[in-house]
């Protein structure tokens, strides 16, 4: 009774941070929730002003014969690198001090920061061609001409574009679709070999022009070639492709090779846009169509709604919206709706990612909407023997059972080395693998009570439960009363799950793992290890960790190389009423985990072995019962927390020495002086109630400045392992 008791309390506790959303319509027509208004999550904040890109689009001739219409120019001119092109993301509007000029200037012959990516280059152009036919200056026409050749020089042999050239690195040399960035170079090369306003007149002279046509023919010919075929027929794009080998491939983390809607739909619009198709532009414009047709969604709306002052995108079941959405990515495999967070894991269900990503991502929109009608008319004119039956009025993908949204594929038992069923010895299982296995050994572990001590003393152990919250491994046990305390004639350590200094390369996932020796034997706080390991390179997720006393998560490792151990955890649920429940030594990395503590501090941090250890929780939240400190550390320590949520009973104050405050309590114990300093940095991290100023960001003080998107589980293990491309390689056991 008492592990059922234990059961149903943590049931209750995985859903205490669970918002009730009430979706209803208030005055003007928004959509309320119990925690505030909503609106489209494809609509941006207000404009506080004209932004820059803004004034650097004004149409309105008048603008560009005053004098500040000609200083932005000089700025514009100033820009422009010696390729011809420029960089993106810069204000080249408001006023430049000579020092800032003198920089810039200094940076003329850059040659890896030029750029058609978030419309640069091409938007310089379009200004420039305004103001030169307001002022007749030919500076600006031959900055105009320079910047085209640029355009020109970046297109490879077969009619692709990449988004940096010259100077490329990663996955810069793809042709790239991403962000429209091919569409717009093809769709200003076209205009201006058409002479449309505003690039009429001597702009450009026949050379140029004749090379235009050229060229735009070319980069049809390469559209053509990387629409993905699919059944033997055409269908849609990936964000970007391969420049050799013409297939879908990976840029970003998040931006993986898959069916991509929204720039799709941008070039769809192009190819209708030529006048005369071919029957090769025919066939990719009713493929594509098609294909939008068949994967719309329906009954649905992706909004943003207000949480704590701070806008949060949902992706919400609202059948009464018969406005079609699209997913932004639809995986190669089953065209199944995806998103992504900057680990590169594929993700069914918005809520799944970080609230970085989620929130700073366009990852539904309605752009292929804007297309029905013009296909309409298109197909009609062109092709209406081989016009397919279209409509935004039927019922989307996931309403006519295509597809389900937010379905996780259910793992094969076939994939796995060994399965246990209820009632059967996990430790049984772990026996089977090689005492010395270089490869993943995988464990499924069937729904049940596992009332056991599971012991990993070999390395490249796969543990993977069939349910996170119905496959429980629970025990009774503290330092010193320990259910199994030697094991194959060696002594081994608490823990309800032990990981030996021979369990390198570990990986737990799908599991409930408790401690619940202070409610079943003795009421007590004392150390009550759920996951105790000294081994390195320990991946968990996707687990809850329970424990009645301090340090339910403790990996001790010192590492292959003595400086400590590394450490990876995602979308764990651990509760504690005890102190340090996840206490790493060494390096640590954890993302979108939830925390719920009951009066005493939540982290801890040993980095004493290396200077550059570090501990950091990114997209996480912290609740607690009562008032709860959250965090301290007796050792140097370093700690990062990025975009986390802390309640109102997380006390109002910083992470800090255990014993400045209260000194007294170090009586008669060692106390390290930790000589590299007080480490502590925030990023975007939000207090419920406010906060007296400690959680303000700080990132900028801490070595090296990094910033938000440079913090990755690469960054934190500083090269030495990539614990998101393990999980890459077993998502096939382990997706949840």
């Amino acid at each position: 009774m008492k592990l059922l008791s234990i059961a149903l309390a943590l049931a209750f506790t995985l859903n205490i941070n669970a918002t009730e959303r009430d979706p209803r319509p208030v005055a003007g027509g928004e959509t309320a929730t119990v925690t505030g208004k909503a609106r489209p999550a494809d609509k941006g904040k207000a404009d506080k002003k004209k932004s820059h890109k803004r004034i650097l689009r004004e149409e309105n001739p008048e603008f560009y014969k005053t004098e500040e219409a000609r200083r932005i120019g000089e700025q514009v001119l100033l820009w422009q690198r010696d390729t011809g092109g420029w960089p993106k993301n810069v204000d080249m509007v408001s006023p430049m001090s000579e020092e800032q000029k003198a920089r810039v200037l200094a940076d003329k012959s850059r040659r890896d920061d030029s750029t058609t990516d978030n419309d640069a280059t091409n938007l310089q152009l379009g200004f420039l061609a305004r103001l030169y036919a307001a002022t007749g200056d030919t500076r600006y026409r031959d900055s105009f001409r320079k910047g085209v050749e640029y355009l020109l020089s970046g297109q490879y042999d077969n009619g692709g574009w990449p988004q940096f050239w010259p100077e490329q690195r990663d996955y810069q040399p793809h042709i790239t679709y991403n962000d429209d960035a091919m569409v717009n170079t093809m769709e200003m090369i076209r205009d201006i070999h058409d002479g449309v306003a505003p690039y009429g007149g001597d702009l450009c002279d026949k050379s140029q022009k004749s090379r235009m046509k050229r060229a735009f023919d070319k980069g049809v010919e390469c559209i053509l070639a990387t629409q993905i075929i699919a059944d033997g027929k055409p269908t849609v794009w990936c964000q970007q492709h391969d420049h050799v080998t013409l297939a879908p491939a990976k840029a970003r983390a998040y931006e993986l090779p898959s069916y991509c809607s929204q720039e799709s739909a941008s070039i769809v619009r192009m190819l209708m846009q030529i006048p005369n198709p071919d029957k090769k532009v025919k066939r990719a414009v009713h493929g594509a169509m098609a294909w939008f047709d068949r994967y719309k969604l329906t009954g649905i709306s992706y909004r943003r709604v207000l949480i704590d002052g701070n806008w949060e995108a949902e992706l919400v079941d609202d059948p009464a919206n018969r406005t079609p959405l699209w997913a932004r990515y639809y995986d190669l495999e089953n065209n199944a709706p995806f998103v992504c967070d900057r680990d590169g894991i594929p993700r069914r269900r918005l809520a799944d990612i970080g609230k970085e990503r989620r929130n700073g991502y366009a990852w539904y929109s309605g752009r292929p909407a804007e297309l029905y009608e013009m296909y309409d008319k298109w197909a009609d004119r062109y092709d209406p023997k081989n016009k397919i039956n279209i409509s935004l009025d039927t019922k989307g993908a996931n309403e006519n059972g295509t597809l389900t949204l937010g379905v996780i594929p259910q793992v094969d038992e076939k994939d796995f080395d060994a399965v246990v069923n209820r009632g059967e010895s996990i430790q049984a299982a772990i026996e089977k693998a090689p005492e010395n296995g270089t490869e993943p050994f995988k464990i499924l572990i069937k729904k049940g009570l596992y009332n056991q001590k599971v012991i990993i003393d070999r390395p490249n152990i796969v543990l993977v439960g069939e349910n996170r919250d119905s496959c429980i491994i629970v025990g009774a046990e503290a330092r010193e009363t320990m259910m199994v305390s030697e094991y194959r004639g060696k002594k081994i350590h608490a823990g309800i799950v032990c990981i030996t200094e021979e369990g390198n390369d570990c990986l737990i996932s799908g599991l409930t793992m408790i401690n619940n020796y202070g409610s079943t034997v003795t009421n007590t706080t004392t150390h009550q290890f759920a996951v105790y390991g000294k081994g390195t390179r320990t991946i968990i997720l996707n687990s809850n960790i329970v424990s009645d006393g301090n340090d339910a998560l403790s990996l001790w490792g010192k590492g292959e190389d003595g400086k400590g151990g590394m450490y990876y955890h995602a979308d764990l649920f651990i509760r504690c009423p005890g102190v340090d429940f996840i206490c790493p030594r060494g390096t640590c990395y954890a993302t979108r985990c939830r925390f719920l503590g009951d009066t005493r501090a939540i982290l801890w941090h040993d980095g004493s072995r290396d200077i550059d250890n570090k501990f950091v929780v990114k997209d996480s939240e912290f609740d607690a019962i009562k008032p709860t400190p959250l965090g301290r550390y007796h050792h140097d320590s370093q700690f990062y927390l990025l975009n986390c949520r802390l309640s109102k009973n997380i006390i109002d104050a910083d992470i800090d020495h255990a014993y400045r405050a209260q000194p007294a309590l170090s009586a008669g114990k060692t106390v390290d002086p930790c000589p590299w300093g007080h480490r502590v940095y925030y990023n975007g991290c939000v207090r419920e109630g406010g906060h007296g100023g400690w959680l303000a960001d700080n990132m900028k003080s801490a070595k090296g400045a990094p910033e938000y998107h440079t913090v990755t589980a690469q960054w934190t293990f500083d090269g030495k392992w990539d614990p998101e491309q393990r999980i890459r390689d077993l998502w096939h056991v382990v997706e949840y």
